[in-house]
């Protein structure tokens, strides 16, 4: 905030966002497998055995998945047990990160209708800083793809903060459109699937897919190359 940074400026709103970038670690220390040192490779490269060799198996994926080289080796609890903990921890964090996405949505479309009633940059000031300060706690939640289980409490915590100043944009918003004659509700877009929505904001699927072909078939075989003829690559037998 105070170096004014910004990643983008929302297109509806105008707010300028801030983007979490995938603050796994971060929010790992903030749990309590991460304040008891348990490192990254603990639960997702498990120890195994083959020959009487003991080594890190590399095929990462989730706990759960190897409960009997992961969670057990500390823990007491049945199987059971221990993935429904898991699931409980999520299902609770996932129903704020819910709530906190739809008031979100609305305080993004509200901003944008006072802007076309008239709204000048001054009056729209705290209803943009509101919006960016929500939009980072909800970011910061769930960017990290296993933030409802490292760090559950924390995660609540910030999410719960992050609807806190959604609401409170929505608010203020209510006020800055009554400044300007309107009291009535804003009129909200059938936004309630992934498919409306992207109508709604304009976005064209078809040449975002054709852009991605064009990268993925062109434009990715030409870096290969040129890193394969700089010796920066070994190309694989």
């Amino acid at each position: 905030d105070e170096v004014q940074f910004t990643d983008y400026v929302h297109t509806l709103s105008k707010a300028p966002i801030l983007k979490a970038q995938h603050p796994d670690y971060e929010i790992a220390q903030l749990g309590i497998h991460g304040q008891r040192g348990v490192s990254c490779a603990d639960c997702h490269m498990p120890y195994k055995s083959e020959g009487g060799v003991k080594f890190s198996d590399h095929h990462i994926q989730s706990p759960l998945a190897k409960i009997d080289r992961t969670c057990l080796v500390c823990h007491r609890e049945s199987e059971e047990t221990l993935r429904n903990n898991v699931y409980e921890r999520q299902a609770k964090v996932f129903e704020t990160r819910d709530r906190l996405e739809d008031e979100l949505a609305k305080a993004h479309i509200e901003a944008k209708f006072a802007w076309e009633k008239g709204a000048s940059e001054a009056q729209m000031k705290p209803v943009l800083d509101l919006i960016r300060q929500a939009q980072w706690r909800w970011d910061f939640g769930v960017a990290s793809h296993g933030a409802s289980f490292h760090a559950p409490q924390e995660v609540q915590r910030m999410l719960s903060h992050g609807l806190d100043r959604a609401l409170q944009a929505r608010l203020v918003n209510t006020k800055v459109l009554a400044k300007l004659g309107f009291t009535g509700d804003v009129p909200m877009p059938d936004i309630s699937s992934k498919a409306k929505a992207q109508k709604y904001i304009g976005l064209d699927i078809p040449a975002e897919e054709s852009a991605k072909h064009k990268f993925m078939q062109e434009i990715v075989p030409q870096w290969l190359q040129k890193a394969k003829a700089e010796g920066k690559i070994i190309a694989a037998k």
